[in-house]
């Protein structure tokens, strides 16, 4: 390789970027070099225009091999019609090609017909039409049919070429569907940049939402529809950290409620046990020896005791009124508040105790004060719940059917808010339960599954003796009812509730609610009545916790195996203990009562 160098002897004006060079001369254009494997191809052929026939041999060298063509052409006035090719090659599967070709001499290049028989698709018709220039190659339009059911309508090649290497190429495809399709194909590498996801989708909020209406309406009956917009909610963005392909921020999967939580049978379960103590307000931790946690059916709340390691977590707890604080016991996090310390020594030893509730003590005394009450004007029976609940931070979720109560029928004396719930959930047959997480009160019945329904029933927790630790049974007898007559007072209802497939003919002792003012209300808790009647088994069961193992809370339906037997019974209660020993050694267990039904 040499190297040219170009002087200018003049300054031309106007000049630009960039610079185009023009060469003139009598020097020839330099043939193109050939690459391999591409070797030598030699083509002689004699004709005029008046011949009729004549033979043309043409003889190629490949890399592969050489190959021979014997070629015949018929010849007239007009322009060539006919080529019949034979070429034998030295691999298959190309098995025939023919071809009818119009040369170029006193006659454009117009048409070329070629057909291939291949040995797995078969390409039917190929229509070429190639103009020719000595350098470069200008253009190139071909249309093919093919096999498959997309036909490829025109395709339209230029090509640009320097030396041997393709400068540039471009491709235009025209498809039947019509109109050109364009393709655009993005592919990430790398880890994803951290960015924001930003949104003004309504989000629910906690506590009490408050409505105003600025433009006055016509008064209406019957049920108004609100619609909202999300046009004025402020945008909310939340950061995605990035990373690999894998979003950080996944969607949480449907809970399947039809398969109900089961720990996997092991030979051994391998867990790290944990009990920690925070003050809700500035989340200092507080030290702790033990704590235990325990809940019924019967309870609003739930009874807390925690021996604190010293004197100073225990005034952590008081300092400046009773505190919030949550245990978090192997995972599972419980809100409690505290409210009497205790202390007890003996010689070298000095325990600090502090008991409370769950968080939603808050609602009851001495932290809330009693009041009377009496409902003035008619109301639906979860709309009685809100209004002790106005005010408090706390929100309501309402289970059983709901009905309307008469102005005047509910009315209490010298009552807290929390006791006054438990009053209108008792009286329909229900429970309550407090989520201190998220200050919710739950309102479900009692028995969400009746024990004479209950084999058929899908447990919420399936346990087996692989994880249960501890197991005993202590048999409940009681008469069995099959009806049961419920009634309000002046301005109730009166009914009778019997047991499906029964003859109704055990009564149980009258029922008399003054919220008894629905046929829902009635069947509601006649229904729970019944459940309560029977033989039964109380059975109490010590258990793990862990992942797969989660607290067995009370109302929820347990799936129990023991040896040989399989059934399922209703959880009416939890306790949760977390123990220390001398040594540092740390137990939590769970023991969990539940009533087995024979009846």
């Amino acid at each position: 390789m040499s190297i040219i160098e170009l002087r200018f002897t003049r300054t031309g004006p106007g000049v630009v970027s960039p610079v185009t060079l023009r060469f003139g001369g009598d020097e020839p254009i330099p043939p193109v070099p050939i690459v391999e494997p591409n070797l030598i191809m030699a083509v002689s052929a004699r004709y005029t225009q008046r011949t009729s026939r004549m033979v043309q041999l043409i003889k190629a060298s490949w890399q592969s091999g050489d190959i021979a063509n014997a070629v015949n052409v018929r010849w007239s006035s007009n322009p060539v019609t006919i080529k019949l090719l034979h070429s034998v090659w030295q691999a298959t599967p190309l098995l025939t090609q023919q071809s009818g070709t119009e040369w170029s001499s006193n006659w454009p290049l117009i048409t070329q017909q070629t057909m291939f028989n291949w040995g797995g698709y078969q390409q039917l018709i190929n229509q070429i039409k190639i103009n020719w220039a000595d350098w470069p190659i200008v253009s190139v339009q071909s249309k093919a049919t093919w096999l498959p059911v997309t036909t490829l309508q025109q395709l339209q090649t230029k090509q640009h070429w320097q030396q041997t290497d393709i400068a540039e190429q471009f491709i235009n495809l025209f498809y039947n569907h019509g109109g050109d399709i364009h393709r655009s194909y993005t592919l990430p590498y790398g880890p994803r940049p951290p960015s924001y996801i930003c949104s003004n989708d309504a989000r629910p909020s906690k506590g009490t939402i408050t409505l105003r209406f600025h433009t006055p309406s016509t008064p209406t009956s019957g049920v108004v529809t609100l619609r909202f917009s999300n046009e004025h909610n402020p945008v909310i963005c939340e950061l995605d950290i990035g990373g690999g392909l894998i979003p950080p921020l996944p969607d949480l999967p449907t809970i399947d409620d039809t398969k109900p939580i089961t720990p996997p049978r092991r030979r051994s379960y391998i867990m790290q046990p944990e009990l920690r103590c925070y003050r809700v307000s500035d989340n200092t931790e507080i030290n702790i020896i033990s704590a235990n946690w325990s809940i019924s059916r019967s309870q609003w709340g739930a009874s807390i005791s925690l021996v604190c390691g010293s004197k100073g977590d225990k005034d952590l707890l008081f300092a400046g009124g009773p505190q919030e604080f949550k245990l978090l016991i192997n995972g599972y996090t419980f809100y409690g508040l505290a409210e009497e310390p205790s202390v007890s020594a003996q010689f070298g030893k000095t325990t600090w105790t502090v008991t409370g509730r769950s968080n939603v003590a808050e609602l009851a005394s001495p932290n809330a004060a009693p009041r009377s009450y009496s409902n003035s004007i008619a109301k639906g029976i979860a709309a009685l719940v809100t209004d002790e609940l106005s005010g408090t931070g706390w929100t309501l979720d309402y289970g059983p059917a709901q009905f309307n109560v008469p102005a005047g029928v509910f009315s209490y004396q010298n009552k807290t808010p929390i006791e006054a719930i438990a009053q209108i959930a008792a009286a329909v047959g229900a429970m309550v339960y407090a989520d201190g997480a998220t200050k919710t009160i739950y309102i479900r019945a009692k028995w969400p599954v009746t024990p004479w329904a209950i084999s058929s029933a899908i447990p919420d927790i399936a346990v087996h003796d692989d994880v249960i630790l501890q197991y005993s049974t202590q048999p409940v007898v009681a008469p069995l009812y099959n009806k049961v007559m419920v009634r309000g007072e002046q301005q109730g209802v009166f009914g009778g509730v019997k047991r499906t497939g029964t003859a109704g003919d055990k009564l149980a002792p009258d029922v008399i609610e003054p919220l008894i003012t629905d046929n829902l209300a009635a069947r509601q808790r006649g229904t729970a009545e019944l459940a309560e009647s029977g033989n039964k088994d109380n059975v109490s069961l010590t258990l793990p916790i862990m992942d797969l193992l989660p607290p067995c809370m009370p109302g929820q339906i347990l799936g129990v195996t023991w040896q040989a037997e399989t059934y399922k019974a209703l959880i009416d209660s939890l306790s949760i203990s977390g123990q220390r020993s001398q040594n540092g050694q740390l137990t939590v267990r769970q023991t969990v009562g539940a009533l087995r039904s024979y009846e």
